[in-house]
This record gives C-alpha cells, structure tokens and sequence, in this order.
C-alpha cells in the first residue's frame, strides 16, 4: 500500500517535472509553482493530486492527435476526458490543429464534443482562417453551417478575414464557400 502510494506520488512528480511544452487547457486554471511547493497535501488527497497532470497529459495528447488528424485517438482521450478546447500557449487550439491537418471527422469529432468554433489564436486567427489558409474547403464549409464567422479578422497587419486569406492563397473555391 505504502509502495503503491509512493509511486502515484512519483508519477505525479514525473508528469509535473516533464510539463506539456506549451499545451494547457483553455478552461483550467493551474496553481502557481510557489503555491504547488508550499501546499501541503493531506494523505488522501495524494490520487487526486495525480489526476491532474493525468488532465494535462491527456489535453496534450488531444492536441497531437488533432495535429496528425487521427480521429479514433481523439475519441478515445475525449472519452478519457480530455478537454475538447485544450490550446498551446499561443492559443491554438486542438480544432485550429485538426483544421490544419485536413481531416474533417477529426473535425466534427472535436466540434461535436464541444470544442469552440471562434476560439482565437493570440494574432486573431479562428480555426476558419486555418481551413482557409490551407485550402480546406470541406473544411470550411462544415464550419460556416457550425456558425464560424467568415468576417472575423485577424490582429495582425494587415488584419484579414477567411476570404482574404483564402484569396491570397488563390483557393477560389474556398472563398466562395466562405461568401466571396
């Protein structure tokens, strides 16, 4: 039992030390580190201090899966409970990854399980500006009948729409599925 504990223990230490380089849920506050080394936990709360990095580990594992685009390792860690809106620090979020990876089921996968549509990088981009900017028609189309906003723009200079980057990239199919 004593063994057992230990190494729960351990293994929460090991998942903190190794960090998600950059990959967090958006909808998750976490403690500071001055305040994880200075709360003590109670015995009991010792699996339940394992859970956490657990979390963090599943939302980055969603977000890599979203980025190959394999749908079926995305069902399995949303059934795990991994965060459908997990994000890197920049804001991405596992939907802009699946956008960019081109596979639609991984798409409705994560939108059906309650990722946001309008979710926005730190520059402004939606996962709409990735379907457009990659060429993902199918893409896009799914998310306009979702309601992703073909008018949001980006922050960065020039700030663009959907249908700008989709025209810069010379998709005009893209575009005219976006209301070009």
């Amino acid at each position: 039992m004593h063994a057992q504990k230990f190494s729960t223990v351990l293994l929460g230490t090991a998942l903190l030390a190794l960090g998600l380089n950059g990959c967090a849920s958006t909808s998750e506050t976490k403690a500071t580190p001055s305040e994880a080394s200075t709360t003590p936990l109670p015995a009991t709360a010792t699996a339940e201090a394992a859970v956490v990095p657990a979390a963090d580990a599943l939302n980055k594992q969603l977000w890599e899966a979203a980025q190959a685009g394999n749908t079926d390792t995305i069902r399995s860690l949303l059934a795990q409970g991994a965060n459908p809106s997990t994000a890197t620090a920049s804001g991405e979020t596992a939907l802009h990854a699946a956008v960019a990876s081109g596979v639609l089921p991984a798409v409705m996968q994560l939108v059906s399980n309650g990722a946001v549509i309008s979710a926005t990088t730190a520059t402004g981009w939606t996962p709409l500006h990735h379907a457009a900017r990659f060429g993902r028609a199918d893409i896009a189309n799914y998310l306009i009948q979702q309601g992703a906003d073909p008018k949001a723009l980006t922050t960065g200079t020039p700030a663009k729409t959907p249908v700008q980057m989709a025209l810069d990239q010379g998709d005009l199919r893209t575009a005219r599925i976006l209301g070009y």
